[in-house]
């Protein structure tokens, strides 16, 4: 047997791992990288059930409360751990696990309403950041009633420096938005009580196997093998 045919045997088992999918089966695009599913959609089903009622529960909460200015997907995903994360402000994610553990639509609506709070906090300090930052940027150092080189500063666009500073110390000035605050106000917005938060506190405490599934859910650890 030549070298070559040495070398392609033993590197076979390498190719053919690297093109299984998460369910067991063979890609070919996963084994050349063209494998472009999103990975929210490689995770683990829950039950229909328990995705509707996540659903369901989490577009009631946004439309009750019109303040948030975010409209993620939710996800239930099938693991019995309790796992709760977001990605950015597009998806919410909980584990089905956690939700069969909400004896009631409140409780189920605290898990939910704690990680939007999150979201929302999240979505308002990038906005803090961003107004810090001057989208008509210095042309040159005034001199006199002029820019250096001689040219005069446009008073529209130095209207707007003015504007924009005026607007960057009032945002920096606000305070952070306090999520517990949030969460309480996203629940009686939604008509339930906010003393469903404090009840679910101990099922929001992740376990370490919690902490490495979120992990792995989020892409930050290499996948699991999904066993309940």
């Amino acid at each position: 047997m030549t070298r070559i045919a040495i070398g392609f045997i033993s590197i076979m088992p390498i190719v053919l791992f690297t093109g299984c999918t998460t369910d067991g089966s063979w890609s070919i695009s996963r084994m050349l990288g063209w494998d472009n599913t999103p990975a929210h959609s490689r995770l683990p089903k829950a039950d229909l059930a328990t995705d509707e009622r996540v659903e369901t529960l989490g577009r009631r909460i946004l439309a009750q409360n019109t303040f948030t200015g975010i409209d993620p997907l939710f996800h239930a995903i099938g693991v019995p751990e309790s796992v709760l994360f977001h990605e950015g402000p597009e998806r919410l994610m909980v584990s089905e696990g956690l939700v069969k553990q909400c004896r009631t639509d409140g409780e189920l609506a605290a898990v939910l309403c704690t990680e939007l709070a999150k979201m929302i906090a999240e979505k308002k300090a990038a906005q803090r950041v961003g107004a810090d930052r001057d989208s008509f940027p210095e042309i040159g150092v005034p001199t006199g009633s002029g820019l250096a080189g001689g040219a005069p500063d446009d008073p529209a666009r130095a209207a707007e420096r003015v504007f924009l500073e005026k607007q960057r110390i009032k945002r920096t000035n606000q305070e952070a938005v306090d999520p517990a605050k949030l969460a309480s106000e996203l629940m009686r917005g939604a008509g339930f009580d906010p003393a469903d938060l404090d009840r679910v506190a101990p099922q929001l405490k992740q376990s370490d196997r919690g902490q490495t599934i979120r992990k792995q859910l989020s892409g930050s650890a290499i996948a699991p093998r999904w066993e309940w």
